[in-house]
């Protein structure tokens, strides 16, 4: 599943904003160089060159001790000049400017020169310069900040035109003759908002509104398109595509996989709406409805934190990934040719970001409710140890909502079966909204069907090493399962009580040691909402569980394929190296 995430933010963006990588002025070289010049620190020049740094002062007094009049320069010590220069070049350039500001005072002319009047005279002002509110000359002003006499007479500039706050503004002019206008820019807008789209039905908050147009557009298209429309206008395929990604949220490819199906009922009511209030009563079911699924992305956001931060809660996530066929030959008559199926359980613990991945093809086992408890029973018990006395440790899962796989009475029951052998104290079942269910496996797919593209796989041992090679960064653990490995849990489903209970209706059970023949029910994720208990074993139940080693097997030789299939695997065996052959050939069917 190619779809948005759950749960992290950066995780969405990069998934719906494509591969373009957005303006991040920060690392353009000549803003770096700007913000080592403005700080004081040596940087390259526009022409190549190495401008040293900034140099602090030296001496305690510039100017002349004798022919300076003012207090400021003599008591104005190098140690006091060395915190000011280092506390002046921390600061922005406008900061800069600003605290040099307060340092300039403007007064009226004391004296003129003989002959000039106030109306004759160029000078209506004249300036004092202040550190610490002692007056000091210019020479000492600009030896303790290292500035030029250019930026004190620009700030002077802005003093007599009455500015009260100096802003930098290099190169913020309008003079820009080859800018867009902006009727231009609005026709691109207008043009964009013309296509037809369809809003994403995943959660409001990952996707930010995201809306979807049709997978056989793209950026190239929709160029050439408003070119066609308008040929006069000197629009660039930069300017349009920049336009594309600031101001929509759009992306291309309608969410046709693993769509929701009441979120498809309600925009195909929201499109047939006639009226403006028939219209908001549908936005507002869409919105409750999304409210649920939203809920269930912060629960699971949750439980991954307390996964993180405490090692006796395992938070687990499970899916099985769509089927891997084999042999993936690419000649045209694999179009209409039966392949072999295999398929491939994720466990991810998202506490450690460790992640198995339970492999099997329909020979072995099939893919219902009794070989998916079999992969997570599986795991269980290779990677945890039965309690001892007085110890604690929980297990949350999650999974979708799939009944014929996860929410079910047998893998309920499998979780029963865990408590009773003590491997925990208390299991927690949750499950996200039906369609609304991106799970951090299906990250993990996505990096097996990109890996995939580059692999021929000829016979299901091969699947392995393509998973294997799919995350280079903490590899996904392979677990071949063994026929051996699928359990019959019809031993231990006989006490089971199930009553009028509907478990398909709940978002949330839970198990505990105090109370095992109990299962606790929440119809929503909602921590407010109080449990509903029901007891699914007799009183009379007595605690003689079989180890899980003492499971019988399920199945008691291999699974027959079709006559059909066998015959396409047969015929396929002519494109395929002898080594590979002979193992089609070998297959029950």
């Amino acid at each position: 599943m190619t779809s948005l995430n759950n749960l992290s933010t950066s995780d969405v963006n990069r998934l719906t904003n494509g591969r373009k990588r957005k303006i991040n002025m920060t690392d353009w070289k000549n803003v770096k160089n700007k913000t080592l010049r403005n700080s004081g620190k040596e940087y390259i020049s526009q022409s190549n060159k190495l401008v040293p740094a900034k140099t602090p002062p030296t001496v305690d007094q510039v100017c002349d001790q004798n022919s300076c009049p003012w207090q400021g320069c003599a008591t104005m010590t190098l140690a006091r000049k060395l915190v000011l220069f280092d506390e002046f070049y921390k600061l922005t350039y406008d900061e800069q400017s600003a605290f040099l500001y307060k340092c300039i005072k403007v007064n009226a002319p004391m004296r003129r020169r003989p002959g000039k009047t106030d109306a004759t005279s160029r000078r209506f002002c004249s300036f004092k310069y202040y550190i610490d509110d002692l007056q000091v000359c210019k020479n000492t002003l600009l030896n303790t900040f290292c500035i030029t006499r250019r930026r004190v007479m620009t700030l002077q500039d802005k003093i007599k035109l009455g500015i009260m706050t100096p802003r930098d503004n290099r190169g913020k002019h309008l003079n820009r003759p080859h800018a867009i206008d902006a009727p231009v820019r609005d026709l691109i807008r207008q043009h964009i908002n013309s296509l037809p789209r369809q809003p994403s039905h995943y959660s409001r908050i990952v996707t930010d509104n995201l809306q979807c147009l049709s997978s056989d557009l793209n950026l190239c298209k929709l160029y050439r398109s408003f070119k066609n429309k308008y040929p006069d206008l000197n629009v660039s395929k930069r300017i349009y595509r920049n336009i594309f990604r600031s101001d929509f949220k759009l992306r291309f490819g309608y969410p046709r996989s693993d769509t929701c199906k009441q979120c498809d009922f309600f925009y195909n009511k929201l499109v047939a709406a006639d009226t403006e209030e028939d219209r908001k009563k549908i936005e507002i079911d869409s919105k409750l409805h999304h409210s649920k699924a939203e809920q269930s992305y912060d629960a699971l956001k949750k439980d991954t934190d307390i996964g993180k931060l405490n090692n006796s809660i395992i938070v687990l996530c499970v899916d099985l990934q769509q089927v891997l066929f084999c042999p993936t030959l690419t000649h045209s008559n694999m179009f209409y040719q039966r392949q072999l199926s295999n398929y491939n359980l994720a466990i991810h613990n998202v506490g450690n970001n460790e992640v198995s991945m339970h492999l099997w093809y329909e020979c072995i086992a099939k893919r219902g409710s009794l070989e998916i408890a079999s992969c997570i029973l599986n795991y269980i018990e290779n990677n945890y140890d039965i309690l001892s006395h007085g110890e604690e440790r929980k297990l949350i899962i999650w999974s979708d909502r799939c009944v014929g796989q996860n929410n079910n009475w047998r893998t309920l029951n499998m979780y029963s079966y865990l408590i009773f052998c003590k491997y925990f104290t208390e299991i927690n079942q949750k499950f996200l909204s039906t369609g609304h269910s991106f799970l951090p496996c299906d990250r993990d797919f996505a990096l097996i069907e990109k890996q995939k593209k580059t692999t021929k796989v000829l016979v299901p041992s091969q699947w392995k090493y393509v998973i294997a090679n799919a995350r280079l960064e903490k590899p996904f653990r392979i677990i071949e399962m063994s026929q051996n490995d699928f359990k019959d849990f019809s031993a231990i489903e006989q006490d089971i009580t199930k009553k009028n209970l509907k478990i398909t209706q709940a978002m949330w059970l839970k198990l505990t040691a105090d109370a095992p023949k109990y299962v606790n029910i929440r119809e929503s994720h909602n921590t407010l909402r109080p449990w509903t208990l029901h007891q699914i074993r007799q009183n009379n139940f007595k605690d003689n569980t079989l180890s899980i080693k003492d499971l019988p097997p399920a199945y008691e030789s291999p699974v027959a394929l079709t006559k059909e299939k066998k015959k396409d695997l047969l015929d396929m065996c002519k494109y395929i190296p002898q080594q590979y052959s002979d193992f089609y050939k070998s297959l029950p069917g």
